[in-house]
This record gives structure tokens, sequence and C-alpha cells, in this order.
């Protein structure tokens, strides 16, 4: 109401329990000429720090001389709680029992198909998704005789994935990235790559990094963004420094948009070559794999802090171990709407064959099939080992084609 020239609220859909998804526009929302930031918090319900960091940055950019600067050239839309319904609960899940940063790629939920719909149509170049971590994992008391904790105010989880364009992922690492870790060194707050642990023949290795396309930070890297998530220290402490993680959460947001500021016009030019770059497409990779990679801890018994030399495979020094040539098209059943209804929700063009034809293709055949014992998101996720083969195949009318000569190549591939 103070500011009805700088800001509109509105709402970018509705949850499955009829909450609304709320927005706010600093500039036009279909401004062109600036750059455009999304920044959303809340996605897990029960995460704080992020959405009360977001009305700290409301503030800042509406009252100070500082934040009116920013508005001179970016244009952002923050959405403050992205998931009402776990936030309205206290959950870290949807109302519907469902992960929302594991729904990213396969669109499960009202939610992703929404937020995702919502990237499509505003189309910014930089985003980022806020978060917190649990601190204490049980894992820890594997790996040390003392009790210890994690030492980070926050963590990045940016883009190792290899079918983002090599400039888009160093301008996110080097630059925006490199930016923020010396906005929180000016405040003595303490950062780190995002790792988390898993149990790999009864010994604990730490995965440093990411690639996976189901979470925020690699699926917008794959629509061409500079996407991160920022981890903040936080999930089971209750209000436990709250303060301070609020304060790393806007430092952060504040520096990332300083960054947007200063290199508008390179951010402009990555990621609009980002989406015209027709590289081959990186089918798997393997992570660089370290015996005695060194993580800080606090100890808990002496409150001082200690270093642990641990197993560590580095996502982000990832090198490919199966790559295909990149395909003209992908040519999809017309009995298989469902694949072609969910490219399109992720915002991949998709076509239909007007008049049967027969082409020279390459066949995907399945050598190697197997579904896993537990239930991950409500589905029994499945491997797969293929061959291509190439063959004439007859395509009906009405058959799907995905180009792959389109910006969003890469999130179909």
């Amino acid at each position: 109401d103070k500011h009805p020239g700088k800001v509109t609220l509105s709402d970018i859909g509705k949850t499955p329990q009829g909450r609304d998804i709320p927005v706010l526009y600093f500039g036009t929302p279909n401004e062109k000429k600036k750059i455009r930031v999304w920044i959303q918090a809340g996605l897990h319900g029960n995460e704080p720090a992020g959405p009360e960091a977001t009305c700290m940055l409301v503030d800042y950019l509406l009252n100070t001389p500082e934040g009116t600067e920013l508005l001179r050239k970016v244009s952002l839309a923050l959405v403050p709680i992205a998931n009402t319904d776990g936030y309205a609960m206290q959950s870290r899940k949807s109302g519907s029992g469902y992960d929302l940063n594991r729904d990213q790629s396969k669109l499960a939920t009202p939610e992703a198909i929404v937020l995702r719909n919502f990237y499509n149509q505003y189309a910014p170049q930089v985003v980022i998704d806020f978060h917190e971590f649990q601190p204490l994992r049980a894992d820890y008391t594997l790996i040390s005789t003392d009790n210890i904790t994690n030492s980070f105010d926050a963590m990045f989880l940016y883009t190792g994935n290899l079918n983002v364009p090599q400039e888009l992922r160093n301008l996110t690492a080097q630059t925006f990235v490199g930016n923020a870790r010396k906005a929180l060194d000016a405040k003595q707050l303490r950062h780190h790559d995002y790792f988390t642990t898993a149990q790999k023949f009864g010994e604990i290795v730490f995965n440093v990094g990411g690639i996976n396309p189901r979470s925020t930070a690699n699926a917008f890297s794959l629509g061409n963004s500079v996407a991160i998530l920022m981890e903040l220290r936080g999930v089971k402490i209750g209000k436990t420094s709250l303060k301070r993680r609020v304060c790393t959460a806007f430092t952060l947001a504040e520096s990332y948009l300083k960054t947007a500021y200063d290199h508008a016009d390179e951010v402009m030019r990555v990621t609009r070559q980002a989406a015209q770059t027709r590289n081959d497409i990186v089918v798997t990779s393997s992570p660089k794999s370290v015996d005695d990679y060194v993580l800080p801890f606090i100890s808990m018994n002496t409150n001082q802090m200690v270093n642990v030399k641990v197993c560590a495979n580095l996502s982000l020094e990832s090198t490919p171990t199966l790559v295909r040539k990149r395909p003209e098209a992908y040519y999809i059943s017309a009995l298989q709407p469902e694949i072609a209804r969910k490219l399109q929700e992720l915002g991949v063009k998709v076509e239909t064959l007007t008049v049967p034809m027969t082409l020279d293709v390459e066949t995907y055949t399945v050598d190697f099939y197997k579904e896993e014992y537990s239930l991950f998101e409500k589905f029994y996720p499945v491997k797969v080992k293929t061959t291509v083969n190439t063959k004439q195949v007859f395509f009906p009318a009405g058959t799907f084609v995905v180009p792959m000569n389109q910006k969003n190549g890469n999130v179909a591939a």
C-alpha cells in the first residue's frame, strides 16, 4: 500500500488445500530490458529462515537508497513461501505428502507444476531457492569418536550437471557464488559447498554438490538460468540462532542482487548463449573420488573446531562416462501423451506429425532393467541400461516430436 509504484502483490496459483502461493513483483512482471531475478523460499514448510529473510529483503529494497538503486537495473519476482500448505502445517512436505524439492522434473504435484509454469513465463536469468539443512546427523557418529555437528552457516548447492554449458557453470560458481562467499566472510559467517552423507558398503561417504535435475539448482540451470539452492543451518534446532540464520540468508540474497546488478550485461549474454548451445548429451558422469577430504566440524564436547578426514565424491569435478551425439529430435509414440504433457509443463516445445513419415532413426533398446525395492516420493525408481541401434521406423500422424534446436533442449535431454 505504501509503495504502489514499486511493488505489486499477486499470486501464481493455489495449493491442493486451496491456499494462494503469493508473489511480489518489484518492477514490471514482463520487463525484458532489466535483468530478471526470481527468489523463492519455503519450498520446505518447516524451514523458516528463508521466508523471514525475504521480509527483511522487501524492507531493504523499498526503504533504503541501496535497495532503490538495485531495482533500477533488476526486476525481481519474490515468492516468500512456495509451499504454503506445508508452512501452515510446519511440515517439510506438501499438503499431499510430497517433497517439492524432489519433484522438479517429474512434476507429480500441483505446486511443482505451478512453480515451473511461473518460471517458464517469467524467464528469470537468476534464480535463488532458500532452504535449511540439518546440522546434526546420525552418520556423523560413525566418522568420529567425538560428538560433532556441522560448522557452516550456509552451504551452496549449484549445478555440476555437465549438460549445463561450461560458461554458465563458471558464471554461477566463480562470479555469483564467489561474491556470496566474500559477503559471508565480511560478517564472519562460515560457508562451504553443500554436502550430504550416504552409506556405501558400510562406509560413510560425503557427496559434495549435486547433478540431479529433480532439485531446483539443476532444474533451473538446465533451463539456462544462473541458479542456486542456498542451504542454511536450521533443521531440527527450533529457533536456535534464528537471527543469525536470517541474517545469513539476507546477506546471500543481497549479494546475489548486487552481483546481478554489477554483471547484468554478462548475465544476459551468457544465459542467452546457453539457450543456443547445442552440445552432445552427457548421459552419465562420475564424480571425483577423494579419500582424505578434510571437513571442519564443531565438537559439542569441547565447543572447539575439529578437522575430520572423510571419503568424498565431488560432483562439481565430475567427468563424463557416457556421451551420446545430440539428436536433431526425439520421436515419441502418440500412445504416450503423458510424456509429451510433462515435457510441455517443463517448458519444452513439443510438436506432432501432421502426416505419416518413414525415417532412419536411432532407437533405444533396454538391455537391463531394475526396479528399486523401496518407494521414493510415492513411486519405485527404475534403473535401465540401453544400447542404440539405427533402423527405419514408420511414424504415424500424431507422433510427438521434440526438436532439439530449442532453448530448453537440455531440459528435454
